[in-house]
């Protein structure tokens, strides 16, 4: 069985097989997930007949996102991984973004949205000759005058595309791609992730 552990924001696992999803437990709004981490993990294997000795690969969420969250996810999917001698991979979720979006041939630079509150947005740029920009945020109602007629967006729901209404030019054409279901559409990547090369370090942008 393969873990997903997602804590960027409130709590996300997921358990599957190599071919599909078998259980989720979806919690966006929990709060001190260093707290409760493991029991919630141990309930979703209990509640679908599976313990630790079952897992065979576990994958962190390594951000952007809650500080705590990022820390703890990451920790305890290292530890589990030495206890259990099992491979631990660790992948962004602009990576993982990215790596959906690939099936999508272009020939345009690309922005990568996360919402992260409000009008704040971590964002990535990742450019046509393969170069990515450093993580960083934007705030939608501080940045109206910005130009994205070049760029593709991309982002993991639509609350992009609300702030993007914020930008008040009628000459702009947005090419948007939603990938609001990113761990179902990328479960084979993720069964497929390489331990060596998705190495479980975190991915730490200052919110303020």
């Amino acid at each position: 069985m393969i873990l997903l552990i997602d804590c960027s924001k409130g709590l996300h696992l997921i358990l599957g097989n190599k071919k599909k999803i078998i259980a989720t437990s979806f919690k966006p709004r929990l709060k001190k997930v260093s707290e409760c981490l493991v029991l919630e993990i141990e309930n979703l294997l209990k509640s679908n007949s599976k313990d630790y000795k079952n897992i065979t690969k576990i994958i962190a969420i390594n951000g952007p996102g809650s500080f705590t969250g990022i820390r703890t996810s990451v920790t305890v999917a290292k530890v589990l991984g030495l206890t259990l001698n099992i491979p631990v991979c660790g992948i962004s979720l602009f990576d993982l973004m990215l790596m959906q979006h690939r099936n999508i041939k272009t020939n345009s630079d690309q922005k990568f949205f996360i919402h992260l509150n409000d009008e704040r947005f971590f964002v990535q740029d990742i450019y046509k000759s393969g170069k990515k920009s450093e993580v960083s945020i934007m705030n939608f109602k501080a940045e109206l005058l910005l130009d994205f007629r070049n760029f593709q967006i991309v982002s993991m729901d639509n609350k992009v595309v609300k702030s993007l209404r914020t930008i008040r030019n009628d000459n702009q054409k947005h090419n948007i791609f939603i990938y609001n279901d990113i761990f179902f559409k990328s479960f084979d990547i993720l069964v497929n992730l390489s331990e060596k090369k998705y190495v479980p370090n975190p991915i730490y942008v200052k919110t303020f």
